[in-house]
């Protein structure tokens, strides 16, 4: 280290410990770069050198023709941003469960309604949601990536960046900004999505599926539904005897039923296996006697249906307390290398996979299926 490095560093630790003793809480009384070349004895390029590094860790912030600010002491408020908590059946119950454990641990919790964003201005709304958090000093944030978009990577980073430059450490819920095998700098809690696909395309075809298809609510999938996809994938094409029948959208479904014949529909969620068991009942195919259907998240539609739904169980208040966890562990410890935190999402098994399929494998074979009320029995 050079002797203006060590200079400059000096001078970074003296304003910081003078700002965290309180000495600059009047306004304007934070020393402009002249009174910092004055007192220090240093250039002038030095002495913005050590104001911008104040700004890098949030200490301190400057107003054009007003001069510099100390910013106040973090409040030890969390922020909570879900773009898409208004469209997701999962996010509102994890958003809860948030809620409920920092309001039991004492942490008060500020709550970014995203539900008026257009997906024109989103980009720019959420930039200055991630502001507004910055100001009101949260001492950390659980943010929810965006993933279906063309701009998510562009727009995460400028979400994330805004936190990074005030030092305010952030818990990725659910799912990381970095696709797989690559891996952000934030730690993430959440599900192994890919092995969530994996179990349940497991269990159809241990009960006899060996056509398998994939529904979605959109063609445009997100992160998560995309490793659902792929761990379906990969557990029927072990199987010499199945086929994986690729993915469609909820608006393709019956279409591909009457052509392909599948004996199993994983769903992206369950309520897009309600939709799914809906839309059999009315081209009379019997759930789980003609076909086997299954969903993910484990929330309480799963259960209203009829038949109830087959499903992995996303572990909402385990997700939340582990994240409230990281984030505290995070702020005691800011150099620890990120950690990715898959918690158990167990299997649970109900009427729309029953027992396996009835005849529905032979009937598969037929070459055109009539567009009629099926005369499986």
């Amino acid at each position: 280290m050079t002797r203006c490095e060590s200079k400059y560093k000096a001078i970074v630790d003296v304003l910081s410990d003078e700002i965290m003793a309180g000495r600059y809480r009047r306004p304007m009384s934070f020393p402009s770069v002249a009174r910092i070349v004055r007192r220090f004895g240093v250039a002038h390029l030095t002495a913005v050198k050590v104001l911008d590094e104040l700004k890098k860790r949030g200490l301190v912030k400057t107003r054009q023709g007003s001069g510099t600010f100390v910013v106040p002491a973090a409040t030890g408020t969390f922020g909570l941003i879900v773009p898409a908590w208004p469209k997701g059946e999962f996010f509102p119950v994890l958003c809860q469960a948030i809620s409920s454990f920092c309001q039991a641990k004492g942490r008060p919790l500020l709550f970014a309604d995203t539900s008026f964003f257009s997906a024109a201005d989103m980009a720019k709304r959420l930039s200055g949601v991630a502001r507004s958090f910055v100001e009101q000093r949260v001492a950390g944030v659980f943010y929810h990536p965006i993933d279906f978009r063309d701009s998510a990577n562009g727009l995460n980073k400028r979400v994330t960046d805004v936190f990074k430059s005030a030092n305010i450490p952030l818990v990725l819920l659910d799912c990381d900004m970095s696709a797989p095998p690559a891996t952000s700098e934030f730690d993430v809690v959440g599900i192994d999505n890919m092995a969530a696909g994996w179990r349940l395309g497991e269990h159809c075809l241990l009960l006899g599926a060996r056509r398998v298809l994939f529904v979605s609510m959109f063609h445009e999938f997100s992160a998560n539904v995309q490793l659902r996809c792929a761990g379906l994938r990969s557990a029927v094409v072990t199987q010499p005897k199945a086929k994986f029948l690729g993915s469609v959208s909820l608006s393709e479904m019956s279409y591909c039923v009457k052509r392909k014949r599948p004996d199993a529909i994983v769903c992206s969620s369950d309520t897009v296996a309600a939709q799914v068991l809906k839309r059999l009942s009315g081209l009379g195919v019997r759930v789980p006697a003609d076909m086997m259907v299954a969903g993910v998240n484990d929330l309480p539609v799963a259960t209203l249906t009829t038949p109830t739904l087959t499903t992995i169980h996303q572990p909402c208040f385990d997700i939340a307390r582990t994240a409230f966890e990281t984030l505290e562990a995070r702020l005691a410890s800011p150099s620890m290398p990120p950690r990715r935190i898959f918690l158990p999402a167990p299997l649970v098994v109900r009427e729309s996979t029953g027992q396996g399929v009835g005849r529905n494998v032979n009937l598969a074979k037929q070459q055109n299926p009539p567009n009629t009320r099926s005369k499986r029995t």
